[in-house]
């Protein structure tokens, strides 16, 4: 019974530890005031390109262009290692210069969520390509004590999709600090006229090859499962994200 309980929080406790090797990354939710959303990017711009021209000091900037928070923007910094946590911004010429000069234009923002990637259950994930056009993000929220079960139907997608070459790609980040433990599903593309994705062979059954890989009738137990673990309430919020490349560091 032991050795069960074990099996069963370990997943958990491995992904709330502070991880040296960890890839992190941190987002931030920003409300323009009422008539002011071009004189909030344009300040947004000109920070951005004042302060933050390289690699190492990379934002990027995305509209929420659907759900309840529709015309807000998400600003996101990453990846970065634990480490960069260990540096204040407060007092600096960057949080001084974005006081001054943006704040003016900011109604609301919702706080700093620090998130780390979960590489086992993401996919052709690639720090060095460029943004894409659009991001399918999705907030998930899971019953206490029956996360596994989502973690493992997510792992098994990964692992299948890795196997056939599928052409999709998908980060999945977890809640470090910042607010209830969430889980973020960030799936870039570029048209929203094409799939996330595809397997190279177009006759690919999904459903067949699951249950190859993962035992038999184990596709529709396994979805069942995963679902059961999310919360009935709020517990799946699907957006959808427009990148803003004028608010954003050029990564080429």
């Amino acid at each position: 019974m032991k050795k069960l309980l074990l099996l069963m929080i370990t997943p958990m406790f491995l992904f709330t530890q502070n991880n040296p090797n960890g890839e992190y990354w941190q987002i931030n939710r920003w409300e323009a005031k009422d008539g002011m959303a071009k004189e909030f990017e344009l300040a947004v711009s000109k920070k951005t390109k004042k302060f933050n021209s390289s690699q190492e000091t990379a934002i990027l900037t995305f509209q929420i262009v659907t759900g309840p928070d529709s015309g807000k923007y998400m600003r996101v910094v990453g990846p970065k290692s634990g480490d960069f946590f260990n540096e204040g911004v407060s007092g600096s010429s960057e949080y001084d210069y974005w006081v001054k000069n943006v704040m003016p234009y900011v109604k609301d923002q919702a706080g700093n969520k620090r998130t780390g990637r979960i590489e086992s259950l993401s996919y052709n994930w690639d720090n060095s390509e460029a943004p894409k056009k659009y991001i399918k993000f999705t907030t998930v929220r899971l019953n206490p004590g029956e996360g596994t079960e989502w973690f493992n139907r997510m792992r098994n997608d990964a692992k299948l999709k890795k196997a056939n070459d599928y052409s999709g790609v998908r980060g999945v980040f977890w809640l470090v600090s910042g607010g209830q433990f969430e889980i973020h599903v960030v799936e870039p593309y570029d048209s929203h006229g094409l799939p996330l994705g595809k397997f190279p062979n177009e006759d690919f059954d999904y459903m067949d090859a699951y249950n190859e890989m993962f035992g038999w009738r184990s596709l529709p137990w396994d979805d069942m499962k995963a679902d059961m673990a999310i919360r009935d309430y709020a517990g799946e919020i699907v957006e959808t994200l427009e990148f803003i490349p004028e608010m954003s560091t050029s990564i080429e």
